[in-house]
């Protein structure tokens, strides 16, 4: 299986190709507002769903893969020895590790399952909760367009990323996404559980749990915009001062040494990272936002569920626009970036954001998003 590691992206890529074109080719054809009023389909989702908790589950252990040699390390000193991790300490010796830690609950999994299965298995209980919790959570917030949402997120810049690197991470924010849905809906019990779950699998999910808690009770769209636009200002200003200030905060460990550390790095997606302002990006995370200020202030067109998705992205991400200097920054951008394809797919399904041809804009808006995922992962090719 080693041997087939480097096609792994290849064919991921190929496959939600297909089913873009495929989508593309449906809606574009439609008239006006009909992709509105359209159920999906949601067959060829959930096949894809299976094959890739099944083909990436079993992934072979490769460096090409991110983390997943780390995790491997780590899963091998929990069926060897019988301890949470083996690691070393800044003096070079060894410190043994005998509780979970912070991330709870994740490890707690991944020391019980140690026990009774091997590491390929365990990576597939993970790519199973990483990728059904979205799927739910997409078909929670609008049922008519859950398909179409998925497949949004699924051609994501950061999906391919955080299945494989920063696991941990990637599994706290789709229970987010489903405890975010299920809040859009009214519910109050099913939202605290799913987030305390998001908090035991990886503590920075604290940070959208609290976004999502200021939106709820914070909907209006001019202050969401000025927190946005004020936290390019503090950035510019005073954001290295700010980076190192919220190391305190001890949202992740790897994080707090890398602000330390002037070291020039590569992110997971083969990103320089040199401690300047990324405003390649800021422009990416700034397309969905350009169009909540179309789709409110210019259509006047939206609901509450699309204030909390909006309001809980731009809060998020206006956080990370702040630690945007830092070393791994990346792992921040994700605590808003998981919400990108969410945030830019609900209001071009729900409501008549463009005056003509809504669906065939809609379509090219798809197919783009997708094209230009490929482009920022092109050197993963």
């Amino acid at each position: 299986m080693l041997e087939f590691a480097p096609y792994y992206f290849f064919i991921y890529w190929f496959i939600v190709l297909l089913m873009t074109v495929s989508v593309f080719n449906r809606i574009q054809s439609k008239q006006n507002y009909a992709v509105i009023y359209t159920k999906d389909n949601y067959n060829s989702i959930i096949l894809f769903c299976v094959f890739f908790v099944l083909f990436f589950g079993l992934r072979p252990v490769s460096d090409l893969f991110g983390d997943t040699v780390m995790y491997n390390a780590r899963y091998s000193v929990m069926q060897v020895y019988g301890i949470y991790d083996l690691g070393s300490k800044g003096d070079g010796s060894i410190e043994v590790s005998e509780t979970a830690g912070s991330d709870w609950l994740f490890y707690t999994v991944m020391f019980i399952c140690a026990k009774v299965m091997s590491v390929n298995f365990f990576f597939t209980i993970v790519m199973y909760f990483y990728i059904v919790m979205m799927f739910l959570g997409c078909r929670k917030l609008d049922y008519r367009h859950g398909a179409t949402i998925m497949l949004f997120c699924i051609g994501a810049f950061s999906f391919y990323g955080y299945s494989i690197n920063g696991i941990r991470n990637g599994v706290a924010c789709s229970f987010l996404i489903l405890a975010l849905a299920k809040s859009c809906k009214g519910e109050k019990l099913w939202p605290v559980i799913l987030s305390f779950i998001a908090v035991g699998c990886h503590k920075s999910a604290a940070l959208p749990i609290a976004c999502l808690l200021l939106t709820y009770y914070v909907k209006k769209p001019r202050f969401m915009y000025m927190i946005w636009v004020g936290s390019i200002g503090l950035s510019l200003l005073i954001g290295g001062y700010l980076s190192n200030l919220l190391t305190l905060l001890g949202f992740d460990d790897r994080l707090a040494q890398n602000l330390q550390s002037g070291a020039d790095v590569v992110d997971s997606w083969g990103f320089e990272i040199e401690g300047r302002f990324r405003w390649d990006f800021l422009l990416y995370s700034f397309i969905p936002i350009l169009l909540g200020w179309y789709v409110i202030f210019k259509r006047k067109v939206y609901n509450n569920t699309y204030l909390m998705l909006l309001g809980t992205y731009m809060y998020a991400n206006a956080f990370w626009v702040i630690l945007i200097r830092t070393l791994f920054s990346n792992r921040f951008a994700y605590l808003s970036w998981f919400l990108y394809p969410i945030v830019l797919a609900y209001p071009l399904l729900n409501f008549p954001v463009f005056r003509s041809q809504h669906s065939k804009k809609t379509a090219w808006i798809l197919l783009t998003h997708f094209a230009l995922t490929t482009f920022l992962l092109r050197g993963m090719f």
